[in-house]
């Protein structure tokens, strides 16, 4: 006969009180049935189970109820005065008005940063590039029918169509 582990011991144990999940219980079983070790401990721990009926049962003192029911009220107003916790409803509102300012810090901060990062360029630099770029823009029709850039600096060039006097004989 093989000495049967602690472990084994407690599974019978969890068996017998039906402890045990259903695909345990079975595979126990079958354990049981294919091992005659096992089988005689499971009657082993079955008898020791109803021996224990036979046993006296010690009876409590006639104070016990109410000394355990007076241990019980004393410690419970124990928690009560000693906690020295605020009520519920009192410690409420510092929690509230804490997310309420860290509510209001945080849009605070993301309107300043979008402020910051988001800013309309300064009115007063596009006035300055439309005034430098002024010729361009009144040519603007003429220079839409151009197809390159180099041909209108060749055009700009004198002696492609010689030197204006400006005066006609």
């Amino acid at each position: 006969m093989a000495p049967i582990s602690d472990e084994e011991r407690e599974n019978l144990v969890a068996y017998l009180d039906n402890e045990l999940d259903e695909a345990a219980t079975q595979e126990l079983e079958a354990r049981i049935n294919l091992d005659p070790d096992l089988r005689k401990e499971v009657e082993t721990l079955k008898q020791t189970w109803g021996l224990l009926d036979f046993l006296p049962k010690p009876q409590p003192s006639p104070s016990f109820t109410h000394r355990t029911m007076e241990r019980l009220s004393l410690e419970k107003m124990g928690r009560v005065v000693d906690t020295g916790k605020m009520p519920a409803a009192a410690s409420v509102w510092p929690r509230r008005l804490a997310w309420a300012a860290a509510v209001f810090l945080t849009a605070g901060l993301g309107y300043t940063a979008a402020q910051y990062f988001f800013a309309p360029p300064d009115s007063l630099g596009q006035d300055e590039a439309l005034v430098r770029h002024l010729r361009v823009l009144e040519n603007w029709r003429q220079y839409e029918h151009v197809d390159d850039l180099d041909f209108l600096r060749a055009l700009d060039a004198p002696e492609l169509f010689g030197e204006d006097t400006g005066s006609s004989d």
